[in-house]
């Protein structure tokens, strides 16, 4: 099969791991990305398309415009959400969309996109809002799924065109699993050979949290904790933001305990507690009791809100109680999150979908 990953950016460096994933099986596979991610992941087909990035004059402009996509933060809604463009985005979505057609269209031409046979949209996004291009795609006989992570689904909402053309909906995200009946659960895969091993030093306890968006981790909160607890213990606060990658790694991995959320349970768990686990990292999120049901043989220490001075004030203590959480995470992420296994739950899927040859 030819399967090709449409997405806006490679995100956290996933989007290469399903790549990885598929070619692993035998079949090609490409990613496409409308432009480079700020992080500078590895890219594949980058299209460098204009009026579309993480520059900051544009995101000036989308809050100018009051724009659909930052309509509101999560905030823990279980209501769905779809997409609608404000007074302003319906004068210039149809606009861009006209600047965008030739590049797309010489794209498709060069690297033959109609020729694949399953087309993956990362957050449900295809080229055009109004969702021509995947129409095009159905109506020839190709496969479309809309794999959902992040905060699409939760911000910006499902694009209609596209949700109605769609035959598998797919996420790694566990309060849209449950809010969404269409939604069908995926692992995020992993390749812990590609993070370093926990190596903490000292008599000092770092706890280091890793936030892109702060009012969805519960930022505020844990910095609190962490200030009040360092009044009358070693520890010190690591707060790893707006930096390459690379040295994000490295500092995490000097860390004692990393803390990937409290803001909400049923959000869980990310791409930040993928890498402290698999370094060794004793890691400590918020899990509802549904989603600690889904996966009962986690490794997580488990906080909310109202007790994370207390489960901290114990793991910074009790060095046995931390090490056993640190031990937990490798095994436990090469078994769930392997890139290897997850590609192969894709393709078993799609085999029962009758897609696979």
């Amino acid at each position: 099969m030819k399967i090709l990953h449409l997405s806006p950016q490679n995100y956290t460096g996933i989007l290469t791991l399903f790549v990885q994933g598929h070619r692993a099986l035998g079949h090609e596979s490409r990613l496409v990305t409308f432009y480079r991610a700020k992080n500078r992941y590895p890219e594949d087909i980058c299209l460098n398309l204009p009026f579309v990035g993480p520059m900051e004059w544009l995101w000036k402009v989308k809050r100018l415009i009051r724009s659909g996509s930052l309509r509101v933060p999560f905030t823990g809604t279980t209501n769905r959400i779809f997409w609608k463009p404000s007074g302003a985005e319906r004068i210039l979505m149809p606009l861009r969309d006209l600047l965008w057609s030739p590049f797309v269209k010489r794209a498709y031409r060069k690297y033959g996109f109609s020729d694949f046979d399953i087309h993956v949209l990362e957050g449900g996004m295809s080229f055009f809002r109004d969702g021509r291009d995947v129409k095009k795609l159905r109506a020839a006989g190709k496969h479309i799924v809309s794999n959902y992570h992040g905060l699409d689904l939760r911000m910006r909402g499902a694009i209609k065109p596209v949700w109605d053309v769609t035959e598998l909906h797919t996420t790694c995200e566990f309060d849209l699993f449950q809010r969404y009946d269409e939604l069908e659960y995926l692992f995020l895969p992993f390749d812990s050979s590609l993070v370093p091993p926990a190596n903490p030093s000292g008599e000092i306890i770092k706890i280091c949290h890793a936030p892109r968006i702060r009012s969805v981790k519960g930022t505020d909160t844990i910095i609190k904790v962490v200030e009040k607890l360092s009044e009358t213990l070693p520890v010190e606060m690591v707060l790893i933001e707006n930096m390459p990658h690379q040295e994000a790694l490295r500092l995490k991995s000097q860390c004692h305990i990393a803390i990937d959320q409290i803001a909400s349970g049923d959000m869980g768990y990310g791409v930040n507690s993928l890498e402290s686990l698999a370094m060794g990292v004793c890691t400590v999120t918020n899990l509802s009791q549904a989603y600690q049901d889904f996966i009962p043989d986690h490794p997580f220490a488990l906080a909310e809100p109202h007790d994370l001075e207390a489960v901290l004030r114990r793991l910074i203590l009790d060095g046995q109680l931390r090490e056993r959480y640190a031990a937990s995470g490798p095994g436990w992420i090469r078994k769930t999150h392997h890139w290897k296994t997850v590609a192969s739950q894709m393709h078993a899927r799609y085999a029962e979908l009758g897609w696979a040859e």
